[in-house]
C-alpha cells in the first residue's frame, strides 16, 4: 500500500487494521485478538465513564468535565467501528487511486502527486506530534494521580480498587485505552485529510492533462487530423477520469459521513463547555483543559480544511478547461470539454446529511456556534 502509508501505520499501532500484505494465518490471529483487546479497552473506558456520570458526579463542574472526556470517547469509538466495518471500502478506495485513469503517468504527473503526498505525510507527522504531547500530558497526569491512590480518570468501577494491584491493572488499562484512542484519533484525521488531498492531487493531474492536450509532442504528430482515434480516445479517457474523481470523493464521503456528523457535534458541546469552565477558573489550575480545547480546535480545523481544498480544487478545473486552445481541437471534444466544465461549476463538497459541509465557512459557524452555547451558560 503506496498511499497514506503513515496514515495507515497509525491505524495498525491502533490496533483496528491490520496491513493488506499479512496473508498468514497466524499473523491474521494474532492481530484479530489485538484489535479485540483494543476495542474492548476503549468500549470499557466508554462504559465506565458514562457510570461515573450517571452514579457518582454530583458536582456541575465535575460534570462538565467529564462530559468532555466522554464525547471525544464516545467520537473515537465512532471511528473505530467506522474502520473496521468499513475496511473493504477503504481498500476499494485506495486501489482505484492506484489505478488508471487515476494513476500518474508522466514525469509532471508524478512530480504532481509527489507534492501531494509531502504535503500529507509534513500535516500528518505536525498533527501526530501535538497530538502525542497532549497524550503524553495526559498519562503523566494520570500517572501522578495514580501514585496519589486515584484512577486517573473519573471512571466507576464494579470492584474495589484500593489494593495496590488493583488500582495499579486499571490505571493500566485506562492509560492504554487513551494511547490506543490517540492513534486512531490521528490517523482518523490524518486519513480523511490525506483522502481530500489525493483528491485534490487528481484534479490537478486531469487539469495537467486538460491543459497538454492540443499539445502535438504529447503523442500524436502535427500532420495527424484532429480527429485521430487516439485523440478522440484521450478526451473520452479524461471524461472518464473526471467521472472517477467525482466517485472516490462520493465514496470517501459516504465512508466518514458518521464520522464528520458525530466530530461536527462534540466538538460544538466541547468547545462551548471549555470556554464555559475557563472562565470560571483561573488558567494556571485549568492548564490541562487549555490544551485540551486548543487540541480540538485544530482538530476540527484539520476536517474543514481539507474539505475547502476539494471544494476549491474542483471550481478550479472548470479554468484549467477554459485554458484550453478550442480552435484546435475537433467538436466533439469539445462537447466533451462542456461537460467537464458543466459539471465543474457545481463543487464537490465533503458531507455529513444536509447540516454538515467541510469548509472553512463551516468551521467558522462551529465557532460561532460555540460562542453563542458559551454566552447562553454563562448567563443561565
Amino acid at each position: 500500500m503506496q498511499i497514506l502509508s503513515l496514515n495507515f501505520l497509525l491505524y495498525t499501532i491502533g490496533g483496528i487494521w491490520r496491513p493488506i500484505e499479512w496473508s498468514s494465518n497466524c499473523s491474521k490471529l494474532l492481530y484479530s485478538l489485538f484489535t479485540f483487546f483494543s476495542i474492548y479497552s476503549l468500549l470499557i473506558l466508554l462504559v465506565t465513564q458514562f457510570l461515573d456520570i450517571v452514579f457518582i458526579i454530583n458536582d456541575i463542574e465535575d460534570y462538565i468535565t467529564n462530559i468532555m472526556i466522554l464525547l471525544s470517547v464516545i467520537s473515537c469509538v465512532t471511528k473505530m467501528f467506522v474502520v473496521v466495518i468499513r475496511r473493504d471500502k477503504i481498500i476499494n478506495i485506495i486501489e482505484i487511486l492506484q489505478e488508471k485513469p487515476c494513476k500518474a503517468c508522466t514525469e509532471d504527473e508524478m512530480n504532481i502527486q509527489l507534492k501531494f503526498d509531502r504535503i500529507i505525510r509534513s500535516h500528518s507527522i505536525s498533527y501526530l506530534l501535538l497530538a502525542m504531547v497532549s497524550a503524553t500530558g495526559t498519562v503523566a497526569g494520570g500517572l501522578l494521580d495514580t501514585l496519589k491512590g486515584e484512577l486517573p480518570y473519573n471512571t466507576w468501577v464494579p470492584y474495589d480498587y484500593t489494593s495496590s494491584l488493583s488500582l495499579w491493572l486499571t490505571s493500566l488499562q485506562e492509560s492504554i485505552a487513551v494511547i490506543l484512542g490517540t492513534f486512531i484519533n490521528v490517523a482518523t484525521e490524518t486519513s480523511v485529510l490525506g483522502f481530500c488531498l489525493q483528491t485534490c492531487a487528481q484534479l490537478e493531474i486531469l487539469k495537467h492533462r486538460l491543459q497538454r492536450m492540443v499539445n502535438s509532442t504529447e503523442g500524436i504528430p502535427e500532420h495527424f487530423p484532429l480527429h485521430t482515434p487516439q485523440r478522440m480516445g484521450r478526451v473520452s479517457e479524461y471524461v472518464c477520469h473526471h467521472l472517477s474523481i467525482i466517485r472516490i470523493a462520493k465514496m470517501i464521503n459516504d465512508v466518514f459521513s458518521e464520522v464528520i456528523f458525530v466530530q461536527f457535534f462534540a466538538s460544538i458541546l466541547v468547545l462551548c463547555s471549555s470556554l464555559y469552565h475557563l472562565s470560571s477558573h483561573a488558567i494556571v489550575d485549568v492548564a490541562p483543559l487549555i490544551v485540551y480545547a486548543f487540541c480540538m480546535f485544530v482538530q476540527i480545523f484539520v476536517y474543514c480544511w481539507a474539505g475547502n481544498e476539494v471544494i476549491l480544487k474542483s471550481t478550479e478545473l472548470s479554468e484549467g478547461v477554459y485554458q484550453v486552445d478550442w480552435t484546435l481541437i475537433t467538436v466533439s471534444e469539445r462537447r466533451d470539454l462542456l461537460m467537464i466544465m458543466k459539471r465543474s461549476t457545481r463543487p464537490i463538497k465533503l458531507t455529513s446529511s444536509f447540516l454538515v459541509t467541510l469548509s472553512l465557512t463551516s468551521y467558522s459557524n462551529l465557532l460561532k456556534a460555540s460562542y453563542s452555547a458559551f454566552n447562553v451558560l454563562q448567563q443561565s
